[in-house]
């Protein structure tokens, strides 16, 4: 398993809403791990994109939305081609919808992971850096929301591959995921907000009904409760950058693949 400092991986996404391509783009941008290269909205401008490039332009990673791809065959055709033109690619399905023919293509294909995109949305990095470097040979790594469809790819007994699950974001005390606790989720709320999404302290309290002072209180705690371990290889990566950056990384951060 590679430590998160050595983990640097260039990324070619291919998706056809453009709102949700930006938003990917921005996310894996962010990250430190990744480096979003060119966007493209269709696998024919992708190709197309790689007349006389040399492989050392060729991605480490290639993102695909496979819900405008064609059918189950034209899928897994498309996904056995990218693989088979690029063996050392981490290829990453993304769908949203969770349908047991894509999933099947997609394994069927050779894909690493098959994702659906409510369940990564800004954990999108931390997905790829997973299927990229704490995977098997033999494994696809899914999400949530494609549960019923592993269970019954799994069930059909394919000779590929071993379905291994999307491990959960990562939670800090005092930052609550759930509503159970209203001031540890508000606090995670404002500095997702503010960390992740970019927004000013005016906005948020808009959107939080909080008063301004009270987002810059929860965000100073926030940072507090997020905090980070210079003896650990993870986070002592983390040290040099600025507090928002650390921030985002913390946030969008995923738990270890469990085995």
């Amino acid at each position: 398993m590679m430590e998160t400092a050595n983990i640097d991986l260039k990324v070619a996404l291919i998706d056809s809403d453009y709102y949700t391509e930006k938003a990917i783009h921005a996310y894996l941008a962010w990250d430190r791990r990744t480096r979003a290269l060119t966007d493209y909205s269709s696998l024919a401008e992708f190709w197309q994109s790689l007349d006389g490039a040399a492989d050392a332009n060729y991605p480490d990673v290639i993102i695909l939305d496979v819900n405008n791809v064609g059918e189950r065959g034209d899928i897994r055709r498309s996904i056995v081609r990218l693989v088979e033109t690029f063996p050392d690619v981490t290829l990453v399905c993304l769908s949203h919808i969770d349908d047991l023919d894509l999933f099947y293509a997609a394994a069927a294909g050779g894909a690493h992971a098959f994702l659906h995109k409510d369940d990564v949305r800004f954990h999108i990095a931390s997905a790829v850096c997973i299927a990229t470097t704490e995977l098997r040979k033999d494994e696809l790594l899914y999400s949530r929301k494609m549960d019923v469809a592993r269970r019954l790819l799994n069930h059909r007994r394919a000779t590929r591959p071993l379905a291994t699950a999307l491990p959960k974001p990562m939670q800090y005390v005092g930052l609550e995921a759930s509503k159970s606790d209203e001031v540890g989720f508000k606090r995670r709320r404002v500095i997702e907000l503010f960390a992740i999404e970019g927004m000013p302290a005016a906005l948020i309290a808009n959107e939080l009904k909080l008063t301004v002072n009270t987002v810059y209180d929860y965000k100073k705690e926030a940072y507090e409760l997020l905090g980070f371990d210079a003896s650990a290889p993870d986070d002592a990566f983390l040290a040099d950058l600025p507090q928002r950056e650390r921030a985002f990384m913390k946030l969008t951060a995923l738990e270890k693949l469990r085995r």
